[in-house]
């Protein structure tokens, strides 16, 4: 894997490509502030699963993970008997709101 970003081809093809769709890439030399403008406009904000090897279904699973861990957290905080009242679940949060 490391024989993709060390070896010469880095060095001697212009915009070498670190990642199969080309998203990721080697930029000529430039000055220090071309490089952070570069970095700005041609670098996505979030990694795509590409840059670390994975398949694009790696993403799909991470969000239903995600997904997964928000609602099991918000089924946890929901009382699990119902009140000596006698309103129900759905009635104690709608007075809470």
């Amino acid at each position: 894997m490391l024989l993709d970003y060390y070896n010469q081809d880095m060095i001697d093809e212009s915009n070498h490509a670190l990642s199969p769709s080309g998203t990721y890439f080697v930029p000529d030399d430039m000055s220090r502030l071309d490089y952070i403008e570069f970095i700005r406009e041609k670098v996505p904000l979030t990694d795509l699963t590409e840059v670390f090897g994975l398949h694009d279904n790696a993403d799909i699973t991470s969000a239903i993970n995600s997904t997964d861990n928000i609602l099991n957290t918000a089924l946890s905080l929901q009382p699990r008997a119902t009140s000596s009242g006698g309103k129900t679940q759905d009635e104690i949060l709608g007075d809470t709101c």
